[in-house]
């Protein structure tokens, strides 16, 4: 359960500055508030769909959480149509405030989407206005963006305002229209240098990627650009130390649209009543060279910073070993060591958890739950259901962002982290990511049988791992079988394993082996197949009860210490069809939808509190049944009163500590009934009975036969 309010923050590639300047608001003022903040954000962001970024795309179904008070949408940044086209659907069916920063966009028409932004018309405004009123320039250029676009012409209203404030005429021959980007800089210094127009006293570009461009051309021509004119930027990119002289900007006040956004989420939201900013935030300058207020030590100072983070981040990214020594690893437990070892690598990362789906290693549909791993500090991996973001939430109100992890079209599951301060989500961190999930795919590719097996000469009808019959062979068996009296029983393994699965290569292929051998005893003279990486079928004939075929199958399973070491009790299900006048098709159909109805039944149990040391104690008594006669011995290996634990192990499993207890004395005894010559008498010690007509009594009542009838039925599919 959730600890405080959770607001969504929805956005894309938010390392780039523009985002980042608007989660510092967001994340001061809501930790002030005692408000958790769930940062939604792919890495790539391409402008048109690309296959291969699908997947990423995926962490924007974390919206479908039920968690969130309010969510935020910082529009301008998603760019993917197909992504706006999902957030629109998603956030449609959401009864919760929601805001978005930035321009208004067609796509995002929500009626309960309220936007706030900045103005450009003022911001613009204002940086004439210094240069007329602070330096009483009077000629006075501007570049703006592409004239297609609105806020082109936006910019332009801002410079029109200010030149007409101040009895100067507008002239639009002193307006040009580029591309926002560096191309239409060179393009207009060449017109300026060539004499194709006359230097201005001051020339406004609307970005300070124009900007950049202006000045690189004039430094590759050996102009001081100082003796010619001034120049003002806008937008603050921060990549200023790259470029001569230092160019003034202004920065726009993203920060402050931040905190509006929170303050009006929270009064939407009947949080909290807020004083609410009423005018639009205004933004400021950021003094440099290239007008003749000079630059300011402070400004330096933070550009300095920047640059120095850059560097040394780019050397740590250049020559660290992180991906060597996650390539090496062999098994999840020590991928996630050496992550702690190179976290240094984030910069002040401050909790951070890899968060994978429970079946992230096969190729499987993604499990609906997800194992949370702490990767800065030592704890045990949890359990929890994919769109519980709070799961991973600490005592104290923080900022998570929740960022994919992905190979291709592979989803593997996500990382959530939080850092020490609001300003450290960086490209560095992008680049960590794709390492991270790249080394992850590399490491299930090493322990997915499968894998090794699609580079052997595997024959047409048989499987070279266990020798048995491969979904070919068991498809033409079946076409040619007698279907009267007929079973599909099918076995799938792995579905949930121990955690902290540390199990090397070797030891997997062993637990894989000991399933078939189960399978093998279990289906005796009968024919049995191993279909895919993960399941085994068996055709039964003349045992029609499927109640009893399943369970005899699991009590086979039960009695292999190599698999059950390594999977573990929930780590399989076991389901039984008659074949009727069913195809094979049909049949496997109607086979894997009730084990993946058994699977999901499985997986919900994790999710359960106390889940762990419930199923550890199951795991005793089904190991030892003698210990179900015994219940001090019982309630002894768990902590708290019996009564509470009779009442939290019937909400985990919905049945009676009780129930089960029989169940695993009775499983045992169908082992030892019908693969053993044991007789009944030491068939009831072996299982913990001192009474032998109890034992059949109770036999009778919980299988439905006796134990002659049992041991007949089985005896009979051996000849």
């Amino acid at each position: 359960m959730k600890k405080r309010k959770i607001f969504g923050v929805v956005a894309a590639n938010a390392a780039d500055t523009e985002q980042r300047e608007i989660l510092r608001g967001i994340i001061k003022k809501a930790q002030s508030m005692n408000i958790d903040i769930a940062v939604l954000s792919n890495i790539y962001n391409p402008m048109v769909t690309d296959e291969i970024f699908k997947t990423e795309n995926k962490i924007y179904n974390l919206i479908r959480s039920d968690e969130y008070d309010g969510i935020i949408l910082l529009s301008e940044s998603i760019i993917n149509p197909d992504i706006r086209k999902l957030l629109v659907e998603e956030l449609q069916k959401k009864d919760l405030p929601m805001v978005a920063i930035g321009t208004e966009l067609p796509d995002f028409d929500l009626p309960a989407l309220q936007y706030i932004n900045t103005s450009d018309e003022t911001d613009i405004e204002d940086i004439c206005d210094h240069l007329i009123n602070i330096h009483g320039f009077k000629n006075i250029h501007i570049l703006t963006g592409n004239y297609e676009l609105s806020v082109s012409h936006k910019r332009v209203e801002g410079y029109r305002r200010s030149l007409e404030k101040h009895g100067i005429p507008y002239d639009e021959n002193k307006v040009f229209f580029g591309d926002f980007w560096m191309i239409s800089g060179h393009a207009q210094a060449k017109r300026y240098i060539n004499g194709e127009l006359p230097y201005p006293e001051a020339l406004i570009c609307c970005n300070d990627y124009m900007a950049y461009g202006l000045l690189d051309e004039f430094l590759e021509c050996r102009i001081d650009i100082n003796e010619k004119m001034s120049v003002i930027g806008y937008e603050y990119i921060r990549d200023r130390y790259c470029h001569v002289p230092l160019l003034t900007t202004f920065q726009r006040n993203r920060y402050a649209l931040g905190i509006m956004a929170v303050e009006l989420l929270t009064e939407k939201a009947g949080i909290r009543n807020n004083r609410l900013l009423s005018e639009i935030p205004r933004g400021q300058l950021i003094y440099g060279n290239t007008c003749p207020c000079k630059a300011k030590i402070t400004d330096i100072r933070s550009d300095f910073k920047t640059a120095q983070h850059k560097n040394r981040y780019d050397f740590l990214d250049l020559f660290n070993q992180l991906e060597h020594s996650l390539i090496e690893c062999r098994n999840i437990v020590e991928f996630v060591k050496k992550i702690h070892e190179f976290s240094s690598l984030i910069r002040d990362v401050d909790k951070l958890y890899m968060c994978l789906y429970e079946n992230w290693y096969d190729s499987s549909e993604n499990s609906s739950n997800m194992v949370s791993y702490n990767v800065l500090h030592d704890e045990e991996p949890f359990v929890f259901y994919k769109n519980n973001i709070s799961a991973v939430f600490r005592n104290e109100a923080a900022p998570y962002y929740f960022c994919p992890l992905f190979f291709s079209d592979r989803e593997l599951g996500y990382v959530a982290l939080s850092f020490r301060g609001p300003d450290t989500f960086d490209h560095f961190f992008r680049n960590w990511l794709k390492t991270v999930a790249n080394c992850l795919e590399f490491l299930r590719m090493k322990n997915d049988i499968k894998f090794y097996l699609q580079c052997q000469d595997i024959s047409e009808e048989r499987e070279p791992l266990t020798g048995m019959l491969n979904e070919n062979g068991l498809r033409k068996v079946y076409h040619d079988a007698d279907k009267s009296n007929l079973c599909l029983v099918a076995l799938r393994i792995g579905t949930i394993r121990t955690y902290p699965y540390s199990a090397s290569q070797n030891e997997q292929i062993n637990s894989v082996l000991d399933a078939a051998e189960a399978v093998r005893e279990f289906s005796g003279n009968h024919i049995c197949g191993k279909i895919n990486e993960d399941t085994f079928f068996c055709l039964m004939r003349d045992i029609p009860d499927t109640d009893v075929l399943t369970k005899q199958l699991s009590a086979v399973l039960l009695h292999h210490t190599a698999y059950m070491k390594i999977n573990g009790l929930d780590s399989y299900v076991c389901a039984a069809i008659p074949c009727e006048d069913n195809d094979y098709i049909q049949l496997k159909e109607k086979c894997f939808a009730k084990m993946a109805e058994m699977t999901d039944m499985f997986s919900s149990r994790r999710t359960k509190p106390h889940y762990k040391k419930l199923n550890k104690l199951r795991t005793q008594f089904y190991n030892d049944p003698l210990i179900t006669f015994d219940s001090e011995e019982i309630y002894s290996r768990f902590k708290g009163s019996a009564g509470y634990l009779r009442t939290i192990f019937r909400k985990c499993y919905g049945f009676t500590l009780h129930d089960d207890c029989i169940n695993a004395r009775i499983a045992a005894a169908r082992y030892y009934i019908t693969m053993s010559n044991l007789s009944n008498a030491e068939i009831a010690e072996k299982c913990g009975y001192k009474d032998l007509k109890y034992f059949l009594r109770q036999f009778q009542q919980v299988s439905g036969y006796t134990v002659l009838k049992y041991r007949s039925m089985w005896s009979y599919t051996k000849q």
